[in-house]
């Protein structure tokens, strides 16, 4: 890993945000890229003034480039604060660069993941005023039109690490891969995952079967302790099963493989979507689709 893109909004979350992402950074001696865009188009009301025409566009050139002024501004106190500190910690494989452009976010983004071509995209899943409902379509955008992983981290006190990342396996073509690649991306971190599908009694014993198929791929990681595979039997709320197992677990990553057939993500059965992920406020990351 070489390349980590950081979409930004300086919000209260940025800052747990770009964390995670140096954290990652350090370890693999990559470089920070910072990306911000702002909206850069304004609507004008219709007015029968005929002088107005001009008197607008001039206010709108001028209000552009007092935000895009506070949007340099407030990228070059960010990477400041990241520059000190990579320097209190010796950090000297990390390096900082940073791009800020007005547009709509979801085209911005796109152009710069497919200039930049980031090993890893790291953003928060609220934004402005804790919004996930504006920041986290923002994520969703990113996971469907990117092939690299990508984490979305909650707003938090602090770093939890990688000791314990459990992966919801829905048992579907991928998840060899999805594993595969979980599996390499933290194998400096010494960690250990959980391999996990959630299920109703009805659809324990297929669901077992699946599992002793897919943890067949990985006897070698199985032996070296490094994973284990589970199907967890729901009982009561759905919610409940999921927070108890991370809970009991000491889960500080869920990992997953996303789906496009839906807008909702089905990642652990028809039951429990995205949604459930969200709620248990713990850092995701989505793993891009492929064969093993």
């Amino acid at each position: 890993m070489k390349k980590i893109l950081v979409p930004v909004d300086f919000s209260q979350h940025t800052d747990i945000t770009c964390q995670y992402a140096l954290e990652l950074a350090a370890t693999y001696g990559a470089e920070l890229k910072l990306f911000h865009t702002y909206f850069d188009q304004i609507i004008l009301t219709d007015t029968s003034f005929p002088d107005t025409l001009d008197m607008a566009t001039l206010y709108n050139e001028q209000l552009m480039r007092e935000i895009f002024k506070q949007a340099e501004a407030g990228m070059k106190d960010l990477q400041e604060k990241l520059e000190i500190r990579i320097r209190e910690k010796n950090l000297e494989n990390v390096t900082i660069s940073t791009h800020v452009s007005g547009g709509e976010v979801e085209h911005e983004l796109l152009e710069i993941y497919n200039e930049f071509k980031p090993d890893i995209i790291v953003t928060g899943t609220t934004g402005k005023g804790n919004n996930l409902n504006v920041w986290g379509k923002v994520s969703t955008f990113i996971i469907d039109h990117v092939k690299v992983p990508v984490f979305t981290i909650p707003i938090m006190k602090s770093f939890k690490r990688f000791d314990n990342v459990m992966f919801a396996a829905d048992l579907s073509e991928g998840n060899n891969h999805s594993i595969a690649t979980l599996l390499e991306l933290f194998s400096p971190f010494n960690n250990q995952v959980h391999t996990v599908h959630f299920c109703h009694t009805a659809k324990v014993a297929e669901a077992e079967v699946k599992m002793k198929a897919l943890q067949s791929g990985f006897s070698k990681e199985i032996a070296e302790g490094r994973i284990n595979f589970n199907v967890i039997e729901i009982e009561g709320e759905n919610q409940d099963t999921i927070d108890q197992f991370v809970k009991g677990k000491l889960i500080n990553l869920i990992a997953f493989q996303p789906h496009k057939r839906s807008l909702v993500y089905m990642v652990f059965t028809r039951n429990i979507t995205k949604k459930n992920l969200f709620a248990t406020n713990v850092p995701l990351l989505a793993l891009p689709l492929g064969k093993r």
